[in-house]
Formats: structure tokens, C-alpha cells, sequence
């Protein structure tokens, strides 16, 4: 008899959990669409990102550095950070996820006295990456994730110093990329919109986007 009320007790105790894991009780239940296809950017531009920024083409506190910023001043630009994405779910708790990711950013030196360009330093990266993503809260219009990403990213990199328009290097390299994402929510239906908190290469801090589910 004690075995018995033992395990009603844990029973009672454990079906609300599994149900919230799963999504709720069958009776409530709702089809899985398979199938997510997904476009997003970063709230922050990549940069802050790790591994993923691009920079003065010179030093200003060495001494070189500082006649040339007497010399010359720079103004900054980029293309943001942008992710396209297919998900696959296999349950409604676990999927993998492939995303194309891109972004740039380049610096423009301009002499004080001209106006003219006078040299500048680039930085672009396309990445490709695979997820294994968990959905760890599943209602038919909100659903909450996280997940984890390993890729890689092709790097083309010009540096034409101060001074120096045309005289620099160009590098192309490929370097590993990855993406950790603790928390993220969808809201909607088979059209939906998304924000997540996360730390890697493609965003540290915000990314929001939208996407269609079949």
C-alpha cells in the first residue's frame, strides 16, 4: 500500500511537468508544422559580435598613429548584421536549424585639407552554420527556444593604410563561427515574428525577424 500511494504521489507530481516539456496535455494538443523558413537581423550592428569586427587602419597611439590623425580623419560604416534560415522540426520539442548569415563594415580615411579619400580598412563575412535547437515551451501562438551554433565563415579583408589608397593588402581566410542562444519566442502562427538574447559571431545581445511556418 505505501509502494502504491508512492507512486501516485509521483505520478501526480510528474505529469504536469511533462506535460508543460511537451507543450501541454494531448487534449490540447496541436499539429506540428515541420517546416520554418526565416529572415532576421541584429539590433546591434555584428561587430560587437565576437570575432566579427573591423577597425582604424592605423594605430593612433603610436606616434606614426598620431600625425596621421592630425592628418587625416576617418568616418565608419556598416551593413549590419543578416541571417536567412530554414528549421526543421523533428518534435515539437527538438529541431535543427541552417542558417546564411552576412554582414560588413569598413572605415574611410579622408585627408583634413582635401576632402579626398585617402585610404580605408573592409571587413565582410558570409557564414554558414547549423543549429540544434530546443523548443522548450510550446503554445499554438508562443513558443520559447534555445539553441546552439557551430559554422563557418569566409573573411575578405582590404587594409589600405592613411595615405595609401590602393597600396595595402587584401586576405581572404575562413575562421569558425558559432552561436549560443539561451532564449528565444515566437509569436504568431503559420506567420510569425521573433526576438532572441544570445552571445556568438552573427549577435551579441538582440536579433529580431520574422518567418513563415509549413
Amino acid at each position: 500500500m505505501k509502494t502504491s500511494g508512492l507512486f501516485l504521489i509521483l505520478s501526480l507530481f510528474f505529469l504536469p511537468v511533462s506535460n508543460a516539456f511537451a507543450g501541454g496535455p494531448r487534449k490540447n494538443g496541436f499539429p506540428i508544422r515541420h517546416h520554418e523558413l526565416s529572415i532576421g537581423t541584429a539590433m546591434l550592428p555584428g561587430r560587437y559580435g565576437f570575432g566579427y569586427e573591423y577597425g582604424t587602419s592605423y594605430d593612433a597611439f603610436s606616434i606614426p598613429g598620431i600625425y596621421r590623425n592630425s592628418k587625416y580623419y576617418e568616418k565608419e560604416f556598416t551593413t549590419g548584421t543578416w541571417s536567412s534560415g530554414y528549421t526543421y522540426r523533428f518534435t515539437k520539442v527538438l529541431a535543427i536549424q541552417a542558417n546564411i548569415m552576412y554582414e560588413a563594415g569598413w572605415v574611410q580615411n579622408y585627408d583634413r585639407k582635401t576632402k579626398l579619400l585617402a585610404g580605408r580598412s573592409l571587413d565582410s563575412y558570409l557564414t554558414a552554420m547549423a543549429s540544434f535547437k530546443v523548443y522548450w515551451y510550446n503554445r499554438p501562438s508562443v513558443r520559447m527556444y534555445s539553441y546552439l551554433g557551430l559554422g563557418l565563415a569566409y573573411n575578405h579583408n582590404v587594409c589600405d593604410p592613411a595615405g595609401q589608397p590602393g597600396a595595402g593588402t587584401r586576405v581572404d581566410s575562413a575562421v569558425m563561427a558559432f552561436q549560443f542562444t539561451p532564449v528565444g519566442i515566437q509569436f504568431g502562427r503559420r506567420i510569425f515574428g521573433f526576438a532572441e538574447a544570445g552571445v556568438g559571431h552573427y549577435f551579441c545581445g538582440m536579433a529580431v525577424g520574422a518567418g513563415y511556418r509549413f
